[in-house]
């Protein structure tokens, strides 16, 4: 929970932070994977459908993309989401569980933005490339076939990425705002 003050803080005080990815994190791969970073600023604004939300999840905290809203389950409105790298959908995450939302990303040591309309469409196919393999790996996983189409899915995103990604998401400076001694 301290980490949580700290990030908290850092965001009223600033208004974003930098964390880091940790290492051997694959559940963004290949948008993220260990020795990444992103950049958040505060959750307070109405968040979109592909943002990528910095939540806690138990005692650590994650970086996975916002699907969708769910019905408020006894009262509390929650979120549907996903790893890009998993072919499994989170548990509800309720919106209250939120910290922060990514509006950058250090990949190989470039600084892309996630903001503006190219990367904001790019964001849409990803949730429907998340809902549509998530579908699809449920089905699998009840014919014995769950292991295939998450290896099909990982592979989609390895070959679509690498070459996408850096078409949409404008390079940008490195931002000057740091973070709390933590990783997700």
């Amino acid at each position: 929970m301290l980490r949580d003050q700290a990030l908290l803080l850092l965001l009223s005080e600033r208004g974003e932070a930098v964390v880091a990815i940790r290492e051997g994190d694959t559940s963004m791969v290949p948008h993220l994977k260990g020795g990444d970073a992103v950049l958040v600023v505060g959750a307070t604004a109405r968040l979109l459908t592909g943002d990528l939300l910095l939540y806690r999840q138990q005692d650590y905290w994650v970086v996975h993309r916002a699907l969708a809203p769910l019905a408020a389950h006894d009262g509390i409105p929650a979120l549907r989401t996903r790893g890009d790298g998993r072919n499994l959908l989170d548990p509800r995450l309720a919106l209250k569980d939120v910290l922060a939302r990514v509006v950058a990303v250090r990949r190989e040591g470039d600084w892309r933005s996630l903001e503006g309309r190219p990367a904001r469409v790019y964001a849409r196919f990803m949730v429907w490339h998340d809902e549509f393999w998530a579908l699809a790996g449920a089905v699998a996983r009840n014919v014995g076939l769950g292991r295939l189409v998450a290896a099909i899915d990982l592979g989609v995103l390895r070959l679509a990425v690498p070459a996408l990604f850096p078409l949409v998401h404008r390079r940008i400076a490195p931002p000057a705002a740091s973070g709390p001694d933590a990783t997700v």
